[in-house]
C-alpha cells in the first residue's frame, strides 16, 4: 500500500508533463527564412473544432499567430519563426504579452505539397542541456533531428480552412 502511495503521484506528474515539448531561452537562429505564403491564413486542429489559429505575416520572416478558442474571449498571440536545419524545418515558437514566459517551444514543420495540411511535432522536453548561442542550439539540433527520440511521441495536425 505504502508503493502506491508514492506511485500515482508519480503517474499523474508524468502524465501531466508528457505532452510540453522542450522550450529554450534562445531561438534555434536570430532570424528566420522567408515567410510562405500558403501557411497564411485559418488553421484548425484535426483534433478539435475548439480552436482556430489564424497565421498572418508580421514581418518578412515572422510569422504572427493568433490562437482564438470557444471558451476564451481573449486570444493567445504568439510570434513565430521557421529556421531550416540541414533540410528539416523547425518553428520556434514564442508567446506574446506580458503574462507570456519568454522562451521559445521548438517544433519540427511539415506541409503537404498543397499545404492544406500541417503537422507539428514538439521537440522532446527531455533535452537536459543548455546553449549560450543559437549556433551551439542549431548544432544540437542538427546532429539529434534524425532521431525519433528526439520529438514528443505525438504529432499535431492541423488543417487549412
Amino acid at each position: 500500500m505504502n508503493r502506491i502511495k508514492w506511485i500515482l503521484p508519480m503517474l499523474i506528474i508524468a502524465v501531466m508533463l508528457g505532452g510540453c515539448p522542450y522550450k529554450s531561452d534562445i531561438p534555434l537562429d536570430a532570424t528566420g527564412k522567408k515567410i510562405n505564403p500558403a501557411l497564411l491564413g485559418v488553421w484548425e486542429p484535426k483534433s478539435s473544432s475548439d480552436e482556430k489559429y489564424t497565421v498572418t505575416k508580421a514581418n518578412e520572416t515572422t510569422y504572427s499567430i493568433s490562437k482564438t478558442s470557444k471558451n476564451s474571449k481573449e486570444p493567445t498571440v504568439y510570434k513565430g519563426f521557421a529556421v531550416d536545419v540541414d533540410g528539416t524545418t523547425f518553428l520556434n515558437l514564442q508567446q506574446q504579452g506580458e503574462m507570456a514566459d519568454k522562451g521559445y517551444y521548438i517544433y519540427k514543420m511539415e506541409t503537404n505539397a498543397a499545404a492544406t495540411k500541417l503537422t507539428l511535432q514538439g521537440m522532446t522536453e527531455n533535452v537536459t542541456e543548455t546553449f549560450k548561442t543559437a549556433e551551439e542550439f542549431k548544432a544540437f539540433v542538427k546532429k539529434y533531428k534524425g532521431l525519433s527520440f528526439f520529438y514528443d511521441k505525438t504529432e499535431d495536425v492541423y488543417n487549412k480552412d
